[in-house]
Formats: C-alpha cells, structure tokens, sequence
C-alpha cells in the first residue's frame, strides 16, 4: 500500500509538472510581439503536444467545447479544400499555410483551458500589454537616438521615412502595431495588476505611452478607433448629461489641436483634402487605397459567387491595377486592405456572410466580457482598413485573445 501510494503521489508531482509547463507555454504565446513567429509557431506546436498527453492521462469530455470551438474553424475550410485539390499550386500551399492555427489552436487551446481549469484571462491580457509596452520602448528609443523624429522630411509622403522606420525597428506595420498598442491601452486601464498607487501609476503611464506613439504613427484607422474609443467611455461614465456633452465637446477640441500639432498625423489627414481636392499625388495614401477599394469591389462582383480561390485572387487585383495603369500597386502585390473584402474575393458571397455570421457568435459571447467590448470593436472596423488575417501576426492577435476570451465561462466573468 505504501509502495501504491508513493507510485500515485509521484505520478502526480509528474502532472502538476506538465500542467505548470502547459501553463507557461501557454501565457509565453501572448507574448508574440516581442519574437519571430517561427518561435511562436515552436511554443504553439509545444502547447498542442502537451496538452494532447494531458488529455489522455486526464481525460475529459471534450465534445461541447469543441463543437462551441468550430466557429474559428468553419470560415477558414475552403482554405484547406483548395489546398487539397491545388495541393502543387505554391500559392493555394502558402495561403492554405498561412491558416495552420485555425486548424490546430480552436482545439487544443479550448482543452488546455478545460483541463487546467485556467480561469486567469486577464493575466495573459496583462502578458501581451506589456510586451507590446517593451517593444514600444525599444523602438522608440531607437528611433529618437537616430535622430528620425526630428527630421522635417520624415513626415512627407505620409510619414513615409519614420513608418518605414519604425516597422524595420519593431518588426511591425504600423496598422497592426497601432491596434495592438490601442487594445493594450485598454487593458492596462482597465485590469487592476494591484492595490498600490505606483503600480496604478506605471499602468497608467505605458497605456498614455501607448496612445501617444499610436497618433504619433498617424494610422488613420487608429485615429478613429481612438475616437470611437472615448465616446464609448464617455458614455459609460456615470456622470450627468451636460457634463458628458461638455466632455465630449472638449475632446473633440483636443482632437482638432492634435491633427494640427502633430506633424505626422497633421501629414496623413491632409493626404484626405488633397485627394478630395484632386491635387493629390500618385503616391497620396488616400489615393491608393481608394484604387485597391475600386478594384478589390470589382474582382468580387465579377466573381460573387464562387469566389476567385485564394490561389487566384492577388493575380485578379493585379490585373485590374494595370487597367488602371497603376503599375505600383501591380509590382507591389497590394491586398484589398479589408478582410470582408478578402473572403468574398477568395470564396464568394457564401463564404463571406459565413464569415460575418462566425463573427456574431464570436464577439456576441467575448462582448460580455469588459476588455472584450474594446477587442471586439477594434477588430470589426480595422477589418474595415487591413486585411489582418492575411498575414500571421493579425492570426496570432485575433485568434489567441478571441479564443481565450470566448473560452471563458461567463460566471467567473460575472464574479470578477
């Protein structure tokens, strides 16, 4: 009996082991801005065997959570249908690669919530906060030892010089930094690290850094969401009514004095009266993106229905640039800049109401949680401006907060 008992203890010191180890695999996933995807990819890989070999010496149902879980998946199969039809075509293969986590994370990250019982969301919230925060420091720091902000010429052509900067330095595009560092914002604001004042303070310091650096990038998608951002606070600030209106009226003072003070920001919304005013140049931002929204409409109407294939569609844009004798859009490959826009031209009409109707039920659960309304909106209008889920990163941002988010049971949200 003695032996027994020793045998069942030391089995489980074993896994505890493997449930600390799956733990710190796990949160170490929110942490992706600060290293190459190549290792994320590794540490995802780590999560999905570990969680695999708990489950078969823990075994729980499984079966509803997964099935809750096929929301994630579901948008993304023609992907995987194309692959195996076009399995030769490079691109069907790279676009089909692309798309890897949402075959493997709307599985094992459910399960691994399941069986640790992890109910901790907003530590991994803080995790991702504060490695955007690092990254944050890094680069600004660099940038300004190099002298790039106070260079007149960074802020022509869109702030061109200090956007290209800043995304060689970080390793981000300034779009996806900006609604990592605006989502980041909201968290630290929102989630209480601890009771002391200075701990309050620092919080309070990285998101205002945060904020700062995103009108300093001048990513006009941002901007809005920004806006969006105070009027929803605004609103739920339990104040009168006259002092809403006058709060409201002095933000939107503040915002006039910033488009104005801020050279960078000052630069990109000007780009928008010289398109208006058609003294735009051929490299006004405004101008682009309104060629990439004419041609990416066209390409999906003249293919509602069944969709291009994603193997297919970049060569249908491309084409359309060169009707419009647009040769740099057509060298440089640009997307539609809009993931709605992006599933209809790839799979049709079909594929895009399924999308949608896949991102009701996600954000309708993730939106009864605090730091959930702010995700959610920040999501559904930079869809709006990028195609996020074309490149990896925006995977890893939308797919790892939006599972953990909607995995969490709503009575522990209510508690805290």
């Amino acid at each position: 009996m003695i032996k027994l008992a020793d045998i069942l203890q030391e089995r489980g010191h074993k896994v505890k082991g493997l449930h600390w180890l799956t733990s710190i695999l796990f949160l170490a996933l929110f942490a992706f801005p600060l290293y190459s995807l190549k290792l994320n990819n590794v540490i995802l890989i780590l999560l999905c065997i570990l969680t695999l070999i708990l489950f078969l010496i823990e075994p729980v149902p499984i079966g509803r959570t997964v099935l809750g879980n096929l929301v994630f998946i579901v948008p993304f199969i023609p992907y995987l249908i194309e692959y195996v039809i076009f399995s030769f075509n490079p691109t069907a293969h790279f676009e089909f690669e692309k798309k890897l986590f949402f075959y493997t994370a709307p599985f094992f990250i459910p399960v691994f919530i399941q069986i640790s019982g992890f109910k901790n969301y907003r530590l991994a919230l803080l995790i991702f906060s504060f490695s955007v925060c690092v990254l944050s420091i890094y680069t600004l720091a660099s940038l300004f030892i190099n002298g790039i902000p106070l260079f007149n010429t960074a802020y022509d052509n869109g702030a061109f010089i200090l956007r290209d900067n800043f995304e060689r330095i970080s390793g981000l595009h300034p779009t996806y930094y900006s609604i990592f560092a605006l989502t980041s914002a909201c968290f630290l604001f929102l989630i209480s690290v601890s009771n002391r004042r200075w701990i309050h303070i620092l919080q309070t310091l990285f998101a205002v850094m945060l904020i700062i650096t995103v009108i300093f990038l001048a990513v006009r998608i941002a901007f809005l969401t920004g806006i969006v951002f105070l009027l929803i606070w605004i609103i739920k600030t339990k104040i009168k009514s006259i002092q809403k209106l006058m709060l409201i009226f002095a933000t939107i003072v503040m915002l006039i004095l910033i488009s104005f003070a801020v050279p960078s920001l000052k630069n990109r919304l000007s780009e928008i009266v010289w398109w208006e005013t058609k003294t735009s140049v051929d490299n006004n931002t405004v101008s682009q993106r309104m060629n990439i929204l004419d041609c990416s409409l066209k390409v999906f109407s003249n293919n509602m229905l069944s969709g291009t294939g994603s193997r297919n569609f970049q060569q249908e844009l491309n084409n359309c640039y060169l009707e419009k004798c647009w040769i740099a859009g057509s060298e440089q490959h640009f997307n539609p800049h809009n993931q709605y826009l992006s599933i209809g031209i790839n799979y049709g009409i079909v594929m895009l109401l399924i999308f949608i109707g896949c991102l009701f039920i996600i954000f309708r659960k993730i939106y009864k949680i605090q730091e959930g309304k702010y995700f959610f909106i920040a999501i559904l209008l930079f869809f709006l401006s990028e195609s996020m889920l074309e490149r990896q990163m925006g995977i890893y941002f939308f797919g790892l907060i939006s599972i953990l988010l909607y995995n969490m049971n709503p009575i522990i949200m209510a508690k805290d």
